[in-house]
């Protein structure tokens, strides 16, 4: 089973192997290159052994940021990174300031290996490196910017050169079908054309890293907006320009040159202009008060770390409140001690009077034997002292001093409750300033789509409104900017695929206008956004079809085989599309891939939920970083959980309640009663008898009223709330987690994602089950910690596994082996036959062509993906991965 104890031991042997094996291996490598490559530069070596230099010390700082994500050393695989960047800036021949950079790249591997050398015995920090760190970045900037794709390890840019002949000419294409067709060529959808075909190039330069590409598409929208020619002749100028520029880069200049059309000099002296005129004012206006008003321009980046150090100064005040309760109740206990120090001090001082007055008797009896002593005074006039009353009298004394230190420390305890009071209330107001930096709301983002709606309306005849709620959410600005592109893409999808025409609605009984819907709703540390229309529903079957003809289902895979969420899923896949016809709003450029992926960028997830003849919903969750939110903490068992206070409408004591049949009557109706220790896949049975009582929290899940049993209440506050990463799988009804003042971590459950919990009222233990059928899994990468992992967790779950180092040898293992393999998991970079020569050679091979292969690679970008599906792999992974997903993946594709 791979539960929480398997997976920290598969994470450790990841480390130990990195640091054992596969680091002093590619830090040889860095040291004795970086000295062949200075050799090299002083001997003039030809450039074919300078280029072998660079992917070879590239492939190996490649590992390392690869092998140290994997072993989570975040700080080694920073500075690898770097390095592998600066190599590969050096390969694309962007660096002229050559001693810097061996200096540099000489620091950064004796970096290296200091970095690593500490992580073997536990001391490094974030600490380290971080000065190295911000010299390479400040380096990397100062170099020219990267006009195209060089990966260390692939020579050719054969993916891009295809990209741009195949969809870039086909993008120009369709506007060329629509300028040259008398009937078509208004000036409406003429200029909506290149409109989308600039949009079209933005995207397609983004994801290609083509410069040129993004800055071309912008000088012409901004030449377009003063433009005084016809929208037809400037269209066809506009394609002109494209298609020159795309010659020149395929032809190896990577600066197209502009024509005098479209000089970016003039669009911006226009531009410029244009604003100046707009903003003109007197001099009164100049010199009134209000125009002293300064703005300060702050990177985003900038405001997000000052919110996160303001989420940690709430997490310190937190820890200083325990410490002020613990002082308030050691000044209580102070408090009783003194007291009872009082009867004490009264008894020392009556026996300190009682043995003055004894020792005044003593000397009068002897007053004969000590006259000559105290010949100046009467034994009334003067007492005689001993040690005794010396030590009771500093006895007493000492009493009174205690009393004055705890009356001292109870007027430092106060004044410390009103520091911290008055520090609560600056942090307050601190992250209130800050999120108005930081946050926008909602509307922000979907107001922007009102406009482009009412002109599809007129364009194309329909009768469509957009609704939003949640106007006033706050949310990220970082989200909002990202989620521009992936939200008009949806709600064009949703218009033109979606939403039917008038007439087709009237025959359907279908209201006037159509509705689409923008959605905004907090859920602990995530915000969710939803686009749903009411149109016609996506048709499953014909998803299903497409997703067969493109290879993502097996053949023998049936329709009734599938759920619908895996046939919706396929909509992801690159290049799926079901437009029956080309159009400017359908089978455009820009698929759902690349929304997935923009998505995935913000670390957020996206479902599609569809219903025949109701409509579709896509349904996105973003992890909102850090963010402060009211938490009700709870007690069950041992440990505590926090759920936040809006999804509480009510707390109930049970004992005062009968319980029969787990419902309870509430209110004049019966409510189910679910106990949470139930309801959570705990490792360990928790169950408790409910009829017990304890608490009760009203909760509505989906709609339906439900009470939830917990032990007990700890407090209600408000707290940090963090989101996880993705690097082990998390449930989604956890929506993150807080930490206490005490340092203790507390999980944040969000009650909307418990159904699937409360259908199956069993305690399911969350792991992975042994397929009744023993599967063979081969392992190729030359990354032994990669294998090593691999192995530990396929063998775990019962796979046998094969490890190879590169292509060549699972390639002979095939070749020699009667084994027969179910699945092979595949990294790309890899020395002599890499992932996409071992892909091409398996897919031609008659035994092996029908093997499934995962790509487990560390290159997460549209580039390489597509090129492995098309070569043939059956699913795309990222480093470091996700071992509940790689047996997901295993089960799907050689399962069934």
């Amino acid at each position: 089973m791979l539960d929480a104890a398997s997976l920290a031991a598969i994470a450790e042997e990841a480390r130990i192997c990195f640091l054992e094996e596969d680091a002093p291996e590619y830090l040889d490598i860095l040291t004795k290159g970086i000295d062949d490559l200075k050799q090299s530069f002083q001997e003039n070596n030809d450039t074919q052994k300078l280029e072998f230099l660079y992917k070879e010390l590239g492939r190996a700082a490649h590992s390392i940021k690869g092998g140290a994500g994997m072993a989570e050393m975040p700080v080694v695989s920073k500075l690898a990174h770097k390095v592998e960047d600066i190599f590969e800036a050096l390969q694309q021949d962007r660096i002229s300031d050559f001693n810097t950079t061996f200096e540099l790249l000489s620091l950064a591997i004796d970096d290296l290996e200091n970095l690593i050398n500490l992580e073997k015995s536990s001391s490094i920090s974030d600490d380290n490196s971080s000065d190295l760190l911000t010299v390479l970045d400040e380096f990397l900037a100062t170099l020219n910017p990267q006009n195209d794709v060089v990966d260390i390890g692939f020579a050719d840019d054969s993916f891009i050169t295809m990209a741009l002949n195949q969809d870039l000419s086909a993008c120009i294409e369709r506007v060329k079908e629509i300028v040259d067709n008398p009937s078509l060529a208004n000036p409406k959808n003429i200029t909506n054309s290149l409109n989308i075909l600039l949009e079209e190039c933005q995207l397609l330069g983004q994801a290609l890293n083509c410069n040129w590409l993004v800055k071309l598409s912008q000088v012409i929208r901004d030449l377009q907006a003063n433009n005084q020619d016809s929208p037809d002749n400037f269209t066809r100028k506009s394609i002109e320009e494209i298609e020159n520029h795309k010659q020149q880069f395929l032809a190896g200049n990577k600066n197209p040159i502009f024509s005098s059309y479209f000089q970016p000099e003039t669009t911006i002296e226009k531009s410029e202009n244009k604003e100046l005129e707009s903003k003109k004012i007197d001099n009164n206006e100049i010199l009134s008060p209000s125009a002293n008003v300064r703005n300060l321009r702050i990177p985003l980046d900038k405001i997000t770390n000052l919110s996160n150090i303001v989420g940690q100064l709430l997490t310190n005040y937190e820890s200083l409140k325990l410490y002020e309760n613990q002082l308030k109740q050691a000044s209580v206990n102070l408090k009783k001690k003194t007291k009872s120090l009082a009867p004490v001090k009264e008894q020392i001082e009556s026996m300190y009077d009682q043995l003055t007055i004894s020792q005044s008797s003593f000397l009068a009896n002897n007053i004969k034997e000590l006259n000559h002593q105290l010949s100046e005074f009467d034994t009334l006039e003067f007492d005689e002292y001993n040690q005794v009353h010396t030590s009771l009298q500093n006895l007493t004394e000492l009493i009174i001093q205690v009393q004055e230190v705890r009356e001292d420390f109870d007027l430092v305890n106060r004044e410390f409750q009103e520091t911290l009071i008055e520090m609560q209330k600056s942090l307050n107001i601190l992250d209130q300033e800050l999120r108005k930096v930081r946050l926008v709301p909602f509307i922000s983002l979907a107001g922007g789509f009102f406009k482009p709606l009412e002109k599809l309306n007129k364009t194309y005849g329909k009768s469509v409104e957009l609704v939003v709620e949640g106007k006033d959410i706050l949310i990220d600005q970082n989200i909002i900017e990202i989620l521009r592109t992936p939200f008009n893409h949806l709600i064009r999808n949703a218009f033109d695929h979606g939403i039917e025409s008038p007439e087709m609605r009237k025959k359907l009984g279908k209201s006037l206008p159509a509705i689409i819907k923008l959605t905004a709703k907090i859920e602990g540390n995530s915000v969710i956004l939803t686009i749903k229309d009411d149109g016609g529903g996506i048709n499953i079957n014909k998803v299903y079809e497409k997703a067969l003809s493109l290879g993502l289902f097996a053949k023998n895979i049936s329709f009734a085989d599938l759920t619908q969420e895996e046939i919706l899923r396929t909509i992801f896949s690159p290049g799926f599309s079901t437009a029956s016809q080309v159009s400017d709003l359908s089978g455009r450029g820009m698929g759902m891939d690349i929304v997935k992926a923009e998505i995935e960028k913000l670390r957020g997830t996206i479902q599609v939920n569809t219903n025949i003849g109701k409509g579709t919903e896509f349904k996105l969750k973003i992890p909102l970083g850090l963010n402060i939110i009211s938490l009700l903490l709870v007690k069950i068992s041992k440990q505590v959980i926090a759920i936040p206070s809006e999804n509480v409408f009510k707390v109930i004591s049970l004992s005062n309640h009968d319980i029969n049949d787990n419902q309870m009557l509430w209110e004049g109706k019966k409510i189910p009663v679910y106990n949470l220790s139930q309801i959570l896949p705990y490792n360990e049975n928790l169950a408790m008898d409910i009829s017990q009582g304890y608490i009760g929290l009203l909760l509505n899940i989906n709609g339906e009223e439900i009470i939830m049993r917990v032990e007990g209440i700890v407090e209600e506050k408000p707290l940090v709330a963090k989101s996880f990463d993705d690097t082990v799988a998390i449930p989604p009804y956890i929506g993150g987690g807080t930490i206490l003042g005490n340092g203790s971590f507390v999980p944040i459950l969000i009650p909307d994602y418990l159904t699937p919990l409360l259908t199956n009222k069993q305690v399911v233990e969350d792991d992975i089950s042994i397929p009744k059928e023993e599967l063979s899994v081969m392992v190729i990468d030359d990354s032994v910690t990669v294998r090593r992992s691999l192995n530990r967790v396929l063998s775990q779950v019962g796979y046998n596994v094969t490890q190879c180092r590169d292509g060549k040898e699972a390639w002979n293992t095939l070749q020699s082996t009667t084994q027969s393999f179910n699945i092979a998991i595949c990294d790309l970079e890899m020395p002599g036959v890499d992932g996409y020569k071992f892909l091409q050679m398996v897919r031609v091979s008659e035994k092996w062509q029908h093997l499934p292969i995962i790509i487990l690679t560390s290159r997460n970008n549209d580039l390489h993906r597509q090129k492995a599906f098309d070569l043939g792999a059956n699913a795309y992974m990222t480093k470091p991965f996700n071992p509940l997903k790689i047996i997901d993946s295993i089960e799907e594709l050689a399962i069934k």
